[in-house]
């Protein structure tokens, strides 16, 4: 029961890491007028888990607990690091990973200290990183005695609820839209998660090009109400 209840602490959206404050590109999409109404914003959220999460986040997600599962020394955590900083092309996105990597390691140092998760703050810190969200989420959740998939679903509930949330500030959309929206993909995260594991590693990384524009567009956007 421990282990399920640490994963809801930690993937809950008041957890207090600042992912509120990251769009990833949702704003440059609702200022242009592509996401404008529950049908284009359920449609948006499903391409990004589709397209965007389940090559990037979710597989580094996957590509971390391979490494904690086989033990393998701190080089190998640092080309993995190293690997999503130059897969990360916006650097708004990188920045948001950096910044919600850092809080949640604070964070959860004063929960539950882990010797790796200090290690991978120390040298954030130090720069000798750059530090990413799904490094330090694997870290910690291998470490309570969560599982890959629980884990898995736990990440991808998690940014599928942030977009319905930013969705219903950003759009709008009604509160009970939003909620339906979440229900009606949980089949399609159940079979993303199915999927993880026989993701081709070639494959890992692949760059969602419409979102990086408008993260890139963003960047310059004159009136942000959104960090990223």
């Amino acid at each position: 029961m421990q282990p399920l209840l640490t994963l809801l602490q930690i993937n809950d959206s008041m957890f207090p890491i600042g992912s509120f404050t990251q769009s990833y590109g949702l704003e440059s999409y609702v200022s242009q007028g592509i996401v404008k109404d529950t049908p284009s914003a359920t449609v948006y959220a499903k391409n990004m888990l589709r397209h965007s999460i389940y090559y990037n986040d979710a597989a580094f997600l996957q590509m971390t607990w391979k490494l904690l599962e086989e033990k393998k020394p701190a080089r190998e955590f640092q080309k993995l690091d190293e690997f999503i900083t130059v897969i990360k092309g916006p650097a708004e996105i990188r920045m948001a990973s950096k910044k919600l990597a850092i809080r949640f390691l604070k964070l959860t140092q004063t929960l539950h200290p882990v010797k790796r998760c200090t290690n991978y703050l120390k040298s954030i810190q130090e720069g000798k990183l750059h530090g990413h969200y799904a490094i330090a989420f694997a870290m910690f959740a291998h470490a309570h005695g969560i599982t890959l998939k629980e884990s898995l679903y736990a990440l991808y509930y998690n940014m599928l609820n942030g977009i319905v949330t930013n969705c219903a500030k950003l759009v709008p959309i009604s509160q009970n839209d939003a909620q339906k929206i979440l229900f009606d993909l949980q089949p399609t995260i159940q079979q993303l998660v199915e999927e993880q594991e026989s993701l081709d590693e070639d494959m890992v990384g692949l760059c969602c090009i419409g979102q990086d524009i408008r993260c890139m567009q963003h960047e310059k956007q004159y009136t942000r109400l959104y960090i990223s």
